[in-house]
């Protein structure tokens, strides 16, 4: 066999390989466990693939995401802490990267997909991660670390508006200099008429978070030290309304503006369900090349699935049901519908590129050439694939209900349609929080108490 084929073969076997990272066995097997309420092996897969074993590292940024979630839905808070606080100097490197290191993987993701490149973190892990750490911190009553993670979530919320902003900009900069806008926009229908609706993938207002936001809001309301605090809680409060229409979040503003004490009382904030995913979806171009001939080709592009709640709401003695008040889906989606340019016009480019050096061996009078081409052509349908990774241990939604001390001190709690839940609440009547989370309906709900450092 020619060596020139046989050279060829051997780096399509590679591309073959690199391209097979798209939905691997332990993702499946991942996803498979947490669908059946498997969570501790569900958190053995994540740790086995992003964390060092040894000493709680993350080593790859994803997975250590999962796997601090799921520690933390498994009560190991040191550990899930531990693990958050590696995935976020995994983050800041993603943010510092080596320019020349990136740009061969730029240039290695043109050639294969952007499978072959580290997981980039969206602005919503980065608050998530934060968000999970302060609830880790106020569980144990280390109100000192978890004032710190709150100050980064209010952070972090602040400069989405800003990031997003620059990053719309700069897509619609990016269509006209490639000169892709016809394609674009028949990218754009045919995605259409395959089911796919971008414009409904539609933000809250400046990219905020309500759950973190609000979440914010209360632990200072709960925790205030100073008027300096309680202002803290009732701007969060402020904002948190005005996204979400919430009577609850309501009725918790008008509880910090009336002054800095709080009295005991039950916020039960319920954690529901697993959020939107992303699949692939493929769709055929009509690509004008540099020959007079029109080369079909494929795109993969990767799309939102709807996430699922667990349970409609919970019912908390016998009578006020939680309601939601902020969608993950939501937050994800519309992040998800600013960086769609950009992941459209990187495929594009992918896709001309790769056709254009397919064309131009076919049409080749060299048969070795010509037979290259052609094995170009079976290594780009296999190459053609879409990225889609993404923090699956997130929730589908926040919901909220309120209740006054019960006189017992016990609260129960009815997830709709499934066992009852008995809460024993501290001694000394407080204001806590009641945080409940369920993944889906196979898995028992975790019920965490968060006390009020003013009743230490």
């Amino acid at each position: 066999m020619n060596n020139k084929i046989k050279r060829f073969i051997f780096c399509s076997g590679i591309v073959f390989t690199l391209a097979a990272c798209s939905n691997p066995p332990s993702r499946q097997n991942f996803d498979y466990s947490l669908s059946q309420g498997q969570l501790e092996l569900a958190q053995k897969i994540a740790l086995e693939e992003g964390v060092s074993s040894d000493v709680d590292i993350a080593t790859e940024l994803l997975w250590s995401l999962e796997a601090g979630t799921l520690l933390r839905m498994n009560s190991e808070l040191d550990r899930s802490t531990k693990v958050f606080d590696t995935s976020e100097t995994l983050i800041k490197e993603n943010e510092t990267q080596n320019l020349a290191a990136s740009g061969f993987s730029q240039a290695a993701s043109m050639v294969v997909n952007d499978n072959i490149m580290g997981y980039t973190p969206r602005v919503y892990d980065r608050v998530m991660v934060n968000t999970y750490k302060a609830l880790n911190f106020w569980q144990q009553a280390n109100f000192t670390d978890a004032r710190v993670e709150w100050n980064r979530v209010d952070d972090r919320q602040h400069r989405a508006a800003e990031y997003f902003s620059k990053e719309i900009n700069a897509q619609k900069s990016s269509v006209k200099s490639n000169n892709l806008g016809e394609t674009y926009s028949g990218a754009m229908e045919r995605l259409g008429d395959s089911g796919v609706d971008v414009a409904k993938w539609a933000p809250y207002d400046g990219y905020i978070n309500p759950a973190s936001l609000y979440l914010h809001g209360l632990y200072f309301l709960i925790n205030n030290e100073s008027a300096a605090d309680l202002n803290k809680a009732k701007e969060s409060l402020k904002r948190a309304y005005a996204l979400t229409r919430s009577k609850q979040i309501r009725a918790d503003l008008n509880l910090a503006n009336g002054g800095r004490k709080v009295a005991p009382g039950v916020w039960i904030v319920f954690e529901n369900g697993t959020a939107t995913h992303k699949v692939e979806r493929r769709i055929d171009l009509p690509l004008f090349l540099v020959t007079s001939r029109v080369v079909y080709t494929g795109i993969a592009l990767p799309v939102l699935e709807s996430g699922s709640p667990a349970y409609p709401y919970l019912s908390v003695n016998g009578g006020r049901q939680t309601e939601s008040f902020a969608n993950m889906d939501k937050i994800i989606q519309g992040e998800f519908k600013t960086e769609f340019t950009g992941i459209l016009i990187k495929e594009l480019t992918r896709a001309v590129l790769k056709t254009a050096a397919q064309a131009s061996m076919r049409n080749s009078d060299n048969k070795t050439v010509r037979l290259l081409g052609a094995l170009t052509g079976i290594a780009q349908a296999v190459t053609t694939q879409a990225d889609i990774r993404s923090w699956h241990t997130l929730p589908y939604e926040f919901q909220v209900t309120y209740v006054k001390w019960p006189k017992d001190g016990q609260l129960q709690i009815n997830p709709s349609g499934g066992a009852a839940i008995q809460v024993d609440l501290p001694a000394t009547p407080q204001p806590v929080v009641v945080y409940v989370r369920a993944l889906n309906a196979n898995t028992v709900p975790q019920v965490n108490l968060l006390t009020s450092k003013n009743a230490i």
